[in-house]
This record gives C-alpha cells, sequence and structure tokens, in this order.
C-alpha cells in the first residue's frame, strides 16, 4: 500500500516537471526576439550624407585674397629693401667725399707758409689751377697727386686717382678748395675745401670743410 502510494507520488512529479516549461533562463527569449541595440547610431550615420569632404579645402575668392595680400606684403619689403639700399649708397658716397675732403685740407696745412714764401697751393684764391696740377707732395712719383686738372675739372674717384693714373676707380668726385687771406686773423689764411658729386648720376651733393692754416713768422712780421 505504501509502496502503491510512493510510485503514485513519484509519477505525479515527474508529469509536474515535464508540463512546466524551462525556465532556467527566462530572459534568452527576450534577448532573442529584441532586436541588436548596441549601436542605435549605425544606421542614421549610414543614411546621412557625408558633409566632411565638402567643408575641406578653399574657395577661389579666398584664394585670391591671399594672394593679393601676400603680394602686397611682398611689395612692401621690397620697397623697404630698396629705400635701405638707396640710404646705404648715399651714406657711403657722403663718408667718401668727407674723407676726400679731409685728406686735401690736413696736406694744404702741412705746405709751407713764412714770411719769405708761400706756397702756390696756399696763394689766395679758387683752385686748383696750373701750378696745383701733378703735384706730388710725397714725392714718390705715384698718384695721388694734388690736382690731376685745374678748377672743376678735377674729378677724381674715392683714392684721389684721376682719369689718367693707373688702376683709378669710377670718377665720382670733383674736389677743389679756396683759400682766404687774413682770416679769421693776420698772418692766417683759412682753406675751405669742397667735394662735389651727383647721386645717382642726377641730385647734386656737396661736402664743404674749412681749417685755418698759420704763417710761420716770428711775432710782428707779417707773411705774404
Amino acid at each position: 500500500m505504501n509502496g502503491n502510494n510512493m510510485n503514485l507520488k513519484s509519477n505525479s512529479q515527474l508529469a509536474t516537471r515535464i508540463s512546466q516549461p524551462e525556465t532556467r533562463n527566462p530572459n534568452l527569449a527576450t534577448r532573442i526576439s529584441q532586436p541588436a541595440t548596441r549601436n542605435p547610431n549605425l544606421a542614421t550615420r549610414n543614411s546621412q550624407p557625408a558633409t566632411r569632404n565638402s567643408q575641406l579645402g578653399f574657395t577661389l575668392v579666398e584664394v585670391l585674397v591671399a594672394l593679393t595680400i601676400l603680394v602686397i606684403g611682398l611689395l612692401g619689403v621690397a620697397l623697404m629693401q630698396v629705400v635701405s639700399i638707396q640710404g646705404n649708397t648715399f651714406s657711403r658716397e657722403m663718408a667718401v667725399a668727407t674723407g676726400l675732403d679731409q685728406d686735401m685740407l690736413e696736406k694744404l696745412r702741412t705746405l709751407p707758409w713764412t714770411e719769405l714764401t708761400v706756397d702756390d697751393a696756399l696763394t689766395a684764391g679758387n683752385h686748383p689751377v696750373t701750378a696745383d696740377i701733378d703735384r706730388d707732395l710725397d714725392g714718390d712719383g705715384k698718384p695721388p697727386y694734388l690736382a690731376v686738372a685745374a678748377g672743376t675739372a678735377n674729378i677724381i674717384d674715392e683714392r684721389g686717382f684721376g682719369a689718367a693714373d693707373a688702376g683709378s676707380g669710377p670718377l665720382l668726385y670733383t674736389r677743389t678748395w679756396t683759400i682766404t687771406d687774413d682770416l679769421p686773423a693776420t698772418n692766417m689764411k683759412t682753406i675751405e675745401v669742397t667735394v662735389l658729386w651727383k647721386e645717382k648720376g642726377k641730385t647734386d651733393r656737396s661736402v664743404t670743410i674749412s681749417g685755418v692754416k698759420v704763417c710761420s713768422a716770428p711775432p710782428g712780421i707779417n707773411c705774404p
């Protein structure tokens, strides 16, 4: 009796187990039935037309504007270079002219002037004159000489060489001097040396330096 009851219970439990669906993983069906949503924007991204490439690069107008600005800037730099070169050229010519002035003034101040005689280059008036041409003051027989021609024809290069002198350079400078007696006082001569040249071959420029030559004579004696 008891054995039959046990068999009936076992059979009823078996039927119950068979009739119940598998519930070990209740979310399995749900996961399978749901569509994949890991990348919900994928379809949206694929459906949108690509706009990144259309935003890259420059338009023709932008390129032309950039080139215009660049050209204006380069022209400004080029103009500055031209002005700088012109300024440097003028400064060099001015320095050469000043050096030629100073050189002649020192030469004239070393010439003799006493109560008995006066050098021809120190006589009152405008120089150079014929007596001043090709005078070799240092006695070496080589240029530069005191003058290469009379008056404004005394055209020399930056070293004082004339056209007939070997190794002369561009003849750009005209050098003259003027002697004034008894200025600023008796037995004194004022020496005024002037160098002229044409800047860029057009504009007249000049540098003038003056100095004083004192007669080497005893006090109270007038010099010629």
